[in-house]
């Protein structure tokens, strides 16, 4: 007689039966402490052995294909010793040299209508041969059935049973068996329910309110339920942060130790309010920004980092103990403690009053005596810049000048900007918050005036800058060193007058010399312009290209010198307007672009839409 059908027999559990295999000392389906990691070689029972781990196949017409050569003959029938299952360690799982792990995926996808248990044991009374599925669950997206065997027979045989079980009112199973690397880390309602039990009735200290769900993976309560921690999928993250978050709540320390955790994206909605200890130590941390996804804890004020690569002395940045902890404090200012360190108290203003009234300052400020030279430098060193090749600019910049660029991230703008790409501009941004290597921020900051060209010629893109939008701040005038910073907007127009719009604060340090006044220092911050700002910009930008484009200050005298009457102004726009096609506002720039010179403005919108420099906005008409 076989026993492949009485699992619960003294000594077997079924698979649902939550109960973990160490307090079943008669179970031999969970045996642990072997090296190897592999299951108990097949071979003839001996006396006294328990004869329910014994599985009796009888030669039907779903066998798996093959007879082992380790099998033993009694009486005619083979006989063949079930193996303990493996015991899963997430540090292995994506071991590539780690061969002796095969796994194999089954689905089923009636079994979601059909009902879990019942697909289960209508696989166990029809196959020959016992097996022991892994992790089954019901997908919620697609209600298929899965789970997860690690013998190739056993997959073999539930491949060959495909379309030949069949259930009443449902037809045959579909069963269908695919190599898998590991068992997926997903939590279906019934898998669920097991592991919230479990962690708020084994790792919860209701007593200190410390939730110890440190190195899950090697749990062997959790194994013998058929769950398989896997700390460093976001899935299963996922699952874990709702469950703590709805259940245990009081929780004041949480140890999340050695879970082979990688990054913290999904711990940003970890919602506990009296957490004051958290433990990552001795995971796969290598970055401090996840650290930032722990903001929300408030009154959290001792964190453990120990063994993770971001704070490891053997980190190839090297950052000493003081910048790491500026860094730390950075992103969570809450904290007090990290490892064993204390942190250094922040230091603050403490007032009286409320609200702080700060003297009105005006939106930019230039000396009276700098006015005329800004004007005129600014003027003609961005006429200078904007031209194709940007060769004059040799005549700008002092022999050992220097020159840096940092752009800005979007995420960190307090006001919403356009999403615009930097291209592989962005790989010579020497943003200091971003940069940590030394040698790496000497290399991005150019010294010379044949890097600095260089770098202006090459690598940074044509512009058009607007000087409508420019404003200027001095800060310094003393010895014969002028600091200042222009502020405003410009166009990339390597791709088209369409081209990305950025916004810029540009600081430059110069000096006077027997040659003139030239740049000592350039430095240069960019970031992507606004919406409003783009469309400001827009509207002020005339339809010529780049290289024939008139100065800031010239279009202001332009401005100054008489021209035709309001009345005649208007009817020249409204003919412009109506033979160009243009709108009325296009046509008024390009006529004071001209000189209000009907031929000439005309001969002009005839080049440049040979060029096709025009905007499609020229042509739109309210």
């Amino acid at each position: 007689m076989s026993y492949r059908n009485y699992p619960s027999r003294e000594g077997g559990r079924h698979h649902t039966d939550p109960t973990s295999s160490r307090f079943n000392t008669k179970s031999k389906y969970h045996q642990r402490g072997r090296g190897n990691n592999r299951p108990l070689p097949n071979r003839r029972p001996t006396a006294g052995e328990d004869l329910d781990g014994i599985t009796v196949s009888i030669g039907r017409n779903l066998t798996t294909g093959g007879i082992d050569s380790q099998g033993s003959s009694i009486r005619g029938r083979l006989v063949s010793r079930s193996h303990a299952p493996q015991q899963i360690h997430s540090s292995r799982m994506n071991d590539r040299d780690n061969n002796q792990s095969k796994w194999w995926r089954i689905s089923i996808p009636q079994a979601g209508a059909i009902g879990k248990e019942r697909v289960m044991s209508t696989l166990k009374v029809n196959c020959l041969r016992q097996f022991q599925p892994y992790h089954y669950f019901i997908d919620r997206d697609t209600n298929t059935g899965v789970f997860f065997v690690n013998d190739q027979r056993d997959a073999d045989m539930l491949k060959r049973a495909n379309r030949k079980i069949e259930i009443q009112n449902f037809g045959t199973l579909s069963i269908m068996v695919s190599q898998a690397s590991c068992p997926v880390p997903l939590l279906d309602e019934d898998l669920r329910r097991h592991f919230r039990d479990f962690i708020c009735n084994r790792r919860f200290n209701a007593q200190t309110f410390q939730l110890n769900l440190s190195n899950l993976a090697d749990d062997e309560e959790l194994s013998a339920l058929g769950i398989y921690p896997q700390l460093n999928k976001q899935a299963f993250v996922r699952d874990v942060v709702d469950i703590i978050t709805k259940n245990l709540q009081m929780t004041r320390q949480l140890d999340l130790g050695s879970n082979n955790i990688s990054n913290l994206y999904e711990f940003r909605n970890l919602q506990l309010n009296n957490l004051e200890q958290l433990s990552l130590a001795s995971n796969q941390l290598k970055s401090f920004e996840e650290l930032v996804h722990l903001k929300q804890l408030t009154h959290l004020n001792h964190l453990l980092l120990k063994d993770n690569s971001l704070i490891s002395s053997n980190n190839k940045r090297s950052i000493s103990r003081d910048d790491l902890i500026s860094i730390i404090q950075q992103k969570l200012p809450q904290l007090k403690r990290v490892d064993d360190i204390d942190l250094p108290t922040k230091i603050g203003f403490g007032v009286d009053n409320e609200i702080i009234h700060l003297p009105k300052s005006a939106p930019h400020c230039v000396p009276q005596d700098m006015q005329s030279f800004l004007a005129k430098f600014i003027d003609e060193y961005y006429r200078l810049f904007d031209t194709r090749g940007r060769s004059e600019l040799h005549a700008c910049y002092q022999d050992s000048c220097m020159f840096s660029l940092c752009i800005a991230p979007t995420e960190s703008s307090m006001v919403p900007t356009k999403s615009y790409k930097y291209g592989p501009l962005i790989y010579e941004s020497r943003n200091l918050k971003k940069i940590f290597d030394d040698n790496k921020r000497t290399t991005l900051l150019r010294h010379g005036k044949t890097d600095v060209l260089d770098f202006l010629r090459i690598k940074f893109p044509l512009t058009k800058h607007d000087g409508k939008s420019f404003h200027v701040d001095v800060f310094s005038t003393a010895n014969n060193r002028a600091i200042f910073t222009v502020n405003g907007l410009y166009r990339e127009i390597d791709q088209g007058v369409n081209g990305p719009v950025r916004s810029f604060q540009r600081t430059f340090t110069c000096s006077q010399t027997p040659a003139g006044v030239l740049i000592v220092a350039d430095h240069i911050m960019i970031i992507n312009a606004t919406e409003s700002q783009v469309l400001n910009m827009t509207r002020s930008t005339p339809p010529a290209s780049s290289s024939t484009e008139p100065s800031s200050s010239k279009m202001m005298e332009s401005q100054n010198v008489p021209g035709p009457s309001i009345d005649i102004q208007t009817q020249m726009i409204h003919r412009f307007s109506q033979q160009s096609g243009m709108n009325i506002e296009y046509s008024k720039l390009c006529l004071s672009e001209n000189d209000w010179n009907y031929e000439r403005a005309a001969q002009k919108f005839q080049d440049c839409l040979k060029m096709n420099v025009i905007p499609p906005e020229a042509f739109k008409k309210p």
